[in-house]
């Protein structure tokens, strides 16, 4: 576990109390997920209470209709042509980027020693990766349970659409993985380890929340040290529904070009206590030197994925499209040890490789359009990350873990990070109630508030906070509703402060916890919301980005 405090000067509430406190700490952050059998990561995503200012934390153009699509969504509602649904996309699944060359079936009902065939299908998905998949080779896995994930050693070898190796579910989310140790593992069994990986279409449901459980887990085996080798590159989660795991849903670290793209992903990270870790957790990303780019890695072939150019650059790494709620470290600190500091729905962390390479990932990296709600940790948490564009999320009631003892308990949040974008958002907190602000105080969430941007040092690269949409609800955050210091502006008149979003029905009648849904969880945009034509355009955002928020205003239910 590694320790951070730090003062955060030039503080800066926006509508809130005034941001002084003579009373000093220190935050301790933990890792997220470093990895498989690690005691402890490179990074951590904590927050925490300290110095008189009030906190310290341990915690181009591309085509602008490119991403829209048609989506229905989970809910039975019909698809609305130009739009998109967070969660599993039947039109993604139907229309995938990818083209399989050659097909190889598994089925509960196979054998391992038979042929592959659709006729004579494998029995198990060990034995498919075993047998040697190739470029342009799809994996069809047949509705039913399987007991067993697998530990992937062969890959692709170019970001085309023949290029992956496909695992691919027959019928969308109908079949179901329960191993609990990992459902797809990409580990430390053969290096360099496999690229080019696509996961479309499936239950990852573990059977148990085990300690170092994860859906999808990619890591080299050490962060740690300048020497720490690379992982993978070019792996896709997309269409999938992810839970029950005891570390993490989707855990990518130390590689890049990294896709977690339209799932569903919900109680994770429950049991834990070391590398704690969250519902979808990117954990210091490493560039491979000398990789050139192919023109799918800048504009995909599926107008349903689009394009990913921004400027002169484009996103190596997509976190898009997801829903992701209730992923909370329940089985770890009590009243009397808290030291919960992540089971967030959604992390960054150490892109700037502290600790390990000590390179910051040069990159930039996506996270959009995801709708993110009832976390023990945060809902978007960029932690010691750089380049990272948060936009189009819809956040609601997160950081409820009792035993997190820390202050910076944002809603959307960048710590310790610097040069990072957020447009678009909605972030709405729920404040414990309280009668008086102490730091290291029960109840923690007394200090739950919508947006924080807090750079390292002044003289780092500011965050940027453009048309956001901010509310705290059943009271007032020790907080203030956004903090910002070290050189972040969080303008009322360049974003809404104070103002409800105008969603359709968000826990009403009872906002849940870290482990329950709220009553009401639809998170589309009544008539007359103010997030409504809102939004930044951007050439690297889909039409719809107009709105802010995960769900356009043509939906009358979302997700």
């Amino acid at each position: 576990m590694k320790t951070t405090a730090f003062a955060m000067l030039a503080c800066s509430v926006v509508v809130g109390i005034s941001c002084g406190s003579s009373s000093g700490g220190s935050g301790a952050g933990s890792g997220d997920g470093g990895g498989a059998d690690a005691s402890s990561s490179s990074g951590g995503s904590g927050s925490g209470s300290g110095g008189s200012s009030g906190s310290s934390s341990g915690s181009s153009a591309g085509d602008s209709g490119s991403h829209d699509s048609s989506s229905g969504g989970g809910d039975g509602s019909p698809p609305m042509p130009g739009f998109q649904k967070p969660g599993p996309s039947p039109e993604l699944y139907a229309a995938p980027f990818y083209t399989c060359m050659r097909n190889f079936y598994v089925a509960t009902s196979g054998s391992d020693s038979a042929d592959g065939s659709q006729a004579h299908p494998w029995l198990t998905l060990q034995h498919a990766d075993d047998s040697g998949p190739m470029a342009g080779d799809c994996i069809n896995v047949q509705p039913g349970t399987y007991a067993a994930g697998v530990t992937i050693a062969h890959g692709g070898n170019l970001a085309s659409a023949t290029g992956y190796v496909v695992y691919r579910c027959s019928t969308l989310d109908a079949c179901k993985i329960t191993d609990p140790g990992a459902a797809f593992a990409f580990e430390t069994s053969t290096f360099p380890m496999p690229n080019y990986v696509v996961i479309d279409g499936f239950e990852l449901a573990a059977s148990s929340a085990q300690t170092y459980g994860q859906g999808v887990k990619v890591w080299d085996g050490n962060e740690n040290g300048t020497t720490a080798p690379n992982s993978s590159h070019h792996v896709w989660v997309m269409n999938n529904v992810i839970h029950g795991y005891g570390q993490t849903g989707v855990q990518m670290n130390d590689g890049e070009f990294f896709y977690t793209i339209h799932n569903t992903i919900h109680d994770n990270a429950n049991v834990t206590c070391d590398a704690q870790g969250s519902g979808i957790s990117y954990v210091v990303l490493k560039a491979f030197a000398g990789y050139q780019a192919t023109a799918d890695d800048k504009t995909n072939p599926s107008p349903l994925v689009g394009s990913f150019v921004t400027g002169s650059s484009f996103f190596h790494n997509v976190v898009e499209w997801n829903v992701v709620y209730d992923n909370a470290l329940t089985q770890c600190g009590t009243a009397g040890n808290a030291y919960d500091t992540d089971g967030n729905d959604i992390i960054m962390d150490t892109l700037n490789n502290q600790g390990s390479t000590n390179v910051a990932y040069p990159d930039q990296t996506l996270v959009a359009f995801n709708v993110v709600y009832n976390a023990g940790g945060g809902g978007v948490h960029v932690f010691n990350s750089e380049y990272v564009t948060v936009a189009n999320n819809s956040c609601f009631n997160v950081y409820l873990d009792p035993f997190n003892s820390g202050s910076a308990r944002a809603c959307i949040d960048s710590t310790g990070s610097y040069g990072d974008t957020f447009i678009n958002n909605i972030a709405v907190a729920l404040p414990a109630s309280h009668t008086t602000c102490a730091y290291g105080t029960a109840p923690y969430a007394m200090w739950n508030n919508a947006f924080i941007g807090s750079p390292p040092s002044s003289s780092s690269a500011a965050d940027t906070f453009s048309h956001n949409v901010s509310d705290v609800l059943g009271g007032t955050s020790c907080q203030g509703e956004v903090l910002v210091s070290n050189g972040d502006v969080y303008s009322c008149t360049s974003n809404k402060c104070g103002t409800s979003p105008g969603w359709v029905d968000v826990g009403t009648t009872s906002a849940g916890t870290e482990t329950t849904q709220p009553v009401g969880a639809n998170f589309a945009l009544a008539p007359g919301s103010p997030a409504i034509g809102y939004g930044q355009t951007e050439t690297y955002l889909p039409a719809q980005s107009v709105d802010v928020g995960a769900c356009a205003h043509a939906f009358t239910t979302c997700p």
